[in-house]
C-alpha cells in the first residue's frame, strides 16, 4: 500500500512538473510527496527523478517507470470507479475550465438544475479565457471555443458562435450606420486582440457570394468581451462579437445591428476532456448535462 502511495505520488509529480502542484492536487503537503517519492525510489533500489531547485526531470529508469505506473493506476482507477459508479448517484467534485463570457451567459444562469439533479457533485467552475493544460492542472472537462489543437484530448462539438456586428444609436446618430461591409475602413471600430499572442481578431461576413474575413484597423482594441461591448455602448465605435453575448444589449436597445450581411457563423464551441476509457460518472453527467443544455435551451447554438 505504501508504494501505491509512492507511485500515485511519482506520477502526479511527473504530469504536474512540480512537487508543490502535485502536492496540492493530492491534497497533501510537498514534503509528503517528496517522502513519499524518496521512499518508493529506496524500495526501486533505483532513482527516478532529478532534482534541483529549478527543474525537474525523469532520469532512463524513471520514464520507463512513469509509462508502466500511468497503465497501472488507469485501471485501478477504472476498477475502482467501474464499481462504485454501479447504482450509486454522481458524487465528488467535478472541476471545469471555460470561457468567461460562456460561463456567465450559458452555464452558471443553469446551474441551479444541474445541481438539483445531481445534489452529492461539488462544481468547481473556473472562468478565464486562458487555455488551462487539463492534465497537469487536474481539470476534469473544458468548454473551449475555436479550432482545437490538443490531439490528446476527446472533444465533442457542441455548438457554433454565431458573429453579430452591431453599434450603438448614439454612434450611428453622430456617424450613420457603414453601408457595406467595405465602408467600415470610413468608421470607428472596437475590436478584439487574443491575448496569448497579441494577434486582432478578423471580423467575418457570411454573403451570397461567400464568407468575407476583414482586417480591422481599429483604433481601441481589447481583450474583454464584457470591456468591448460598454466601449460600443457608449458610441466608442462598431463592434463584433458573439451572438450570445450581446444579446442582452441587443434587448435593451443599447446597440442594435448593422450591415445587410453582417452576421457570420463564427467558432465552434467543444467540450473536453482527457483520453480515458472509463470516464467518471461524474465528469459524464456534466458532458451530458451540457450537451443537453445546447440541444434543448440554445438549439441555434448547435
Amino acid at each position: 500500500m505504501d508504494n501505491l502511495t509512492g507511485i500515485a505520488a511519482f506520477v502526479r509529480v511527473v504530469e504536474a512538473k512540480s512537487f508543490a502542484a502535485a502536492a496540492d492536487q493530492l491534497g497533501m503537503t510537498s514534503s509528503g510527496v517528496s517522502r513519499a517519492v524518496s521512499r518508493l525510489e529506496e524500495s526501486l533500489g533505483a532513482r527516478l527523478l532529478f532534482r534541483t531547485t529549478r527543474s525537474l526531470r525523469l532520469t532512463e529508469d524513471g520514464a520507463a517507470f512513469y509509462e508502466r505506473c500511468t497503465q497501472i493506476l488507469t485501471d485501478l482507477t477504472d476498477l475502482a470507479e467501474s464499481i462504485g459508479d454501479s447504482g450509486k448517484r454522481p458524487q465528488g467534485r467535478i472541476r471545469i475550465e471555460m470561457p468567461a463570457s460562456l460561463g456567465r451567459m450559458f452555464i452558471v444562469p443553469n446551474l441551479a438544475n444541474f445541481q438539483a439533479r445531481y445534489p452529492d457533485l461539488k462544481v468547481q467552475l473556473g472562468m478565464s479565457d486562458r487555455t488551462a493544460d487539463l492534465v497537469e492542472d487536474g481539470i476534469d472537462c473544458a468548454i473551449r471555443v475555436g479550432e482545437l489543437q490538443d490531439s490528446n484530448m476527446i472533444a465533442r462539438r457542441i455548438g457554433v458562435i454565431r458573429m453579430v456586428t452591431a453599434a450603438a444609436p448614439s454612434y450611428l446618430a453622430k456617424h450613420g450606420a457603414p453601408k457595406s461591409i467595405d465602408d467600415l475602413k470610413n468608421h470607428q471600430c472596437v475590436n478584439y486582440f487574443y491575448a496569448r499572442n497579441g494577434r486582432a481578431y478578423e471580423w467575418q461576413f457570411d454573403t451570397p457570394g461567400g464568407r468575407i474575413q476583414v482586417p480591422i484597423d481599429a483604433a481601441l482594441m481589447m481583450n474583454d468581451v464584457d470591456a468591448l461591448i460598454a466601449s460600443a455602448e457608449i458610441g466608442l465605435g462598431i463592434v463584433q462579437l458573439g451572438s450570445f453575448t450581446l444579446d442582452r444589449a441587443l434587448r435593451a436597445g443599447t446597440l442594435v445591428k448593422v450591415l445587410e450581411h453582417g452576421e457570420a457563423i463564427g467558432p465552434p464551441i467543444s467540450i473536453i476532456y482527457p483520453q480515458k476509457r472509463h470516464l467518471p460518472a461524474r465528469v459524464r453527467v456534466f458532458i451530458d448535462w451540457v450537451i443537453e443544455l445546447f440541444e434543448g435551451q440554445y438549439p441555434k447554438f448547435v
